[in-house]
């Protein structure tokens, strides 16, 4: 968890740089959804095995689907509006990516940190269908959140302060959501099931 904070603080040196809008904040957000489906395809391609074959394509083109539309609103309500030129959306994409390029291999570094001591290491094989589904609840959750701050934080007219509120916003529901997901679960048996609880001795 310390991973995951520290990634989120790297925002933070942007916006009190004063070279991050908000804009910028919610496309680093956005991306960090591209990174959480990646990992999950890694997870269905461990955990499904021949099924994989089948998984990983269905849901990398259902979970493009949807980042496709969520990066559409993203545009429309927190990108367009700051443009001065019309045209193709990729562009200003790009040069956002590139501006914002370290806050986004943090987050990237702390999500590749949480899969090798989790899923690797504490072996945290969850079912086929919550692998799946994991990823769109944490985003709907996360994206509801700070939109809730990111529409007052444009009506102030971005002040750093605003911004600054926003991201610890995030962060908090980032804690919530990994400690929900890595809560205490029993040491998962060679076969594939917990071992048997027994009685304590007298």
């Amino acid at each position: 968890m310390i991973s995951l904070v520290a990634a989120n603080l790297v925002p933070l040196f942007g916006v009190l740089l004063g070279s991050w809008n908000v804009g910028d904040i919610m496309i680093l957000f956005w991306a960090e959804s591209a990174i959480i489906g990646l990992f999950a395809i890694i997870k269905l391609g461990m955990a499904a095995r021949w099924g994989a074959l089948f998984l990983v394509p269905f849901f990398t083109v259902h979970f493009g689907i949807f980042m496709s539309v969520h990066f559409v609103f993203l545009y429309v309500f927190f990108i367009g509006p700051d443009l001065d030129t019309a045209g193709s959306v990729v562009e200003p994409l790009l040069t956002t990516l590139a501006r914002i390029w370290f806050g986004l291999a943090a987050l990237f570094l702390s999500h590749a940190v949480s899969f090798v001591f989790y899923f690797v290491g504490r072996e945290e094989r969850l079912p086929i269908n919550r692998i799946m589904t994991a990823p769109y609840a944490r985003i709907i959750v996360m994206h509801i959140t700070i939109l809730v701050g990111a529409v007052p934080t444009l009506a102030l007219g971005q002040p750093v302060y605003a911004l600054v509120l926003l991201i610890l916003l995030k962060i908090g529901v980032d804690v919530v959501s990994h400690l929900r997901a890595h809560r205490a679960r029993p040491p998962r048996h060679p076969s594939g099931t917990p071992p048997a609880r027994t009685a304590p001795k007298a």
